[in-house]
């Protein structure tokens, strides 16, 4: 509100100087100009109409794009936020470990998360493409699956061979093929945030 009213304030400043230089050189002689002397009060208010309308939709323009700037910018800080959780969730996993019970938690954040994001831009009166939405979603279910999703085998396969993700008493294990595949799913996720990001800019 304050930045408006120092809009206006600047504005009519300018308004007022216009008028004084035209007034001014109804007057007074210049070297080299012949200026009429009569002032047409039509012509006058045509201008001065003219101007104070050009500052007004200069004014209205300048705040919507001022208050789309700030929705995007909180629309950014919660991607920012989502980028964090998913940096979080990635230093544990590919630790070889991590508990259940986080690595659904978080998963189900980043998904509520998204969500949250796609209503509120709707609100802005802006949208999203499906193509990245259907992305990030297709990602973070791949992740889930590998995260969480224990193979179903036999028992004489388990002895035999090196479960990929193995469940002990709530704490995920991960062999080394499988962390692989999980930095793989991260790098496609943040790929996809970082389309998602551009996209809300581009806006």
């Amino acid at each position: 509100m304050k930045n408006l009213l120092n809009r206006l304030l600047k504005s009519a400043l300018y308004l007022v100087l216009l008028v004084l230089g035209v007034l001014i050189g109804k007057f007074y002689d210049i070297a080299y100009f012949e200026i009429s002397r009569s002032i047409d009060l039509v012509n006058l208010l045509s201008i001065v109409v003219t101007i104070g309308l050009a500052i007004i939709i200069t004014v209205h323009f300048d705040k919507r794009k001022s208050d789309n700037r700030i929705e995007k910018d909180l629309i950014l800080r919660r991607v920012d936020n989502i980028y964090k959780i998913t940096n979080e969730l990635q230093r544990e996993s590919v630790s070889g470990t991590i508990p259940y019970t986080e690595a659904a938690s978080s998963i189900k954040r980043i998904n509520t998360s998204l969500n949250s994001i796609y209503k509120t831009v709707d609100k802005c009166q802006f949208s999203i493409k499906n193509d990245i939405k259907d992305s990030l979603k297709d990602a973070i279910g791949e992740l889930r699956d590998i995260l969480t999703d224990t193979p179903k085998m036999s028992e004489e396969e388990i002895k035999n061979s090196e479960l990929p993700i193995e469940v002990k008493d709530g704490i995920i294990h991960f062999n080394r093929q499988r962390i692989a595949q999980i930095e793989s799913k991260f790098d496609v996720i943040k790929d996809c945030l970082f389309e998602l990001e551009i996209r809300i800019n581009q806006k």
